[in-house]
C-alpha cells in the first residue's frame, strides 16, 4: 500500500483487514476501499469463470467486499485461517459467501456502501478476455489473477517512478526484461537506441530486474502474515505465472 495515500496505515495489507475489523468507521471504510481497489479483479475473474454473467459478477464482487464490513465475516476469521496468506483468506470468504449466494444477491445492491471503490466493468472484461481458456477451474484462475495483480501493481509503481523522471521511453525498453528475456529487445539494439554499449545495457537491465524483484518481494510480503513465508510465496508466484506473465 502506498504510504502517502493513507499514511496512518502500516504497510502490510493484513493491517487493512485488521482496520476493517477493529477500526472506527472512518478507518474501516478507508481500509476497505484500499482492499477493494487492490483485489477486486481476482474476485471478478473467479466469478466469471464460475459461470456468472458480466453483470452478476459485478454485483457479486461488490457484494463480496460489502460483506467484509457489513457482517461478521472478518470477526469470525483470523489471518491464520488462510495459513497467513491474504489470498487464501479472501478466497475462503468468497467461497463461503457463494454458499449463501441467493440471500446476498437480494440483500446487497451494486455499490452497497463501499467507499472509494469503482469496478470498471469495461476494464474488467478487457482483462478477463485475455485469461487463458484452458484454465477452467475458477480457483486456479483466482490464483493466477492474484499473482498477475501483484506483478502489475509492482510494474505500475516502477513505471510511475520512471515517468516522474521523464524516462518513459527507457522504461518501455526495459519493461519486457523485468520478468523474462523472451520477446525482449536485443541488448545490441537497445544500446544503439540509447547511444550506449551493450555491456552498459546489460548492467542496466540487471540492476532494473533486481530492483523490480525487490519491489515485487515487498508487494508479496504485504499479503502474508509471516515474513518467513516470503521465499515460498515468491516460488508460488513464479510457478503460478510460468509461461503466462501479464
Amino acid at each position: 500500500m502506498a504510504a502517502d495515500k493513507h499514511s496512518h496505515f502500516p504497510t502490510t495489507h493484513w493491517t487493512l483487514v485488521q482496520s476493517i475489523r477493529h477500526g472506527d468507521v472512518t478507518e474501516s471504510h478507508q481500509a476497505l476501499g484500499e482492499l477493494c481497489q487492490r483485489y477486486w479483479y481476482p474476485v471478478y475473474a473467479f466469478l466469471r469463470r464460475s459461470g456468472r454473467s458480466e453483470e452478476d459478477a459485478e454485483d457479486l464482487t461488490q457484494a463480496f467486499f460489502t460483506k467484509l464490513i457489513s457482517e461478521d465475516t472478518l470477526q469470525a476469521m483470523e489471518p491464520d485461517a488462510g495459513h497467513g496468506k491474504l489470498r487464501s483468506f479472501l478466497l475462503a470468504v468468497l467461497t463461503r459467501m457463494l454458499v449463501d449466494e441467493k440471500r446476498h444477491r437480494t440483500a446487497e445492491k451494486r455499490g452497497g456502501g463501499i467507499p472509494n471503490f469503482s469496478l470498471d466493468q469495461l476494464e474488467a472484461e478487457k482483462r478477463y478476455r485475455y485469461e487463458p481458456v484452458d484454465v477452467e477451474d475458477p480457483e486456479k484462475l483466482f490464483w493466477r489473477a492474484w499473482a498477475n495483480n501483484l506483478v502489475i501493481t509492482t510494474r505500475d509503481r516502477m513505471k510511475a517512478v520512471f515517468e516522474k523522471q521523464n524516462r518513459e521511453a527507457l522504461f518501455e525498453m526495459l519493461e519486457p526484461h523485468l520478468i523474462s528475456e523472451e520477446g525482449s529487445l536485443p541488448y545490441v539494439e537497445m544500446a544503439n537506441r540509447l547511444d550506449s554499449t551493450e555491456g552498459a545495457v546489460r548492467l542496466l537491465v540487471h540492476r532494473t530486474r533486481k530492483r523490480f524483484r525487490t519491489e515485487l518481494e515487498k508487494e508479496v510480503a504485504n499479503t502474508i502474515a509471516d515474513s518467513s513465508e516470503l521465499e515460498n510465496e515468491m516460488a508460488w508466484l513464479k510457478n503460478t505465472l510460468a509461461g503466462s506473465l501479464y
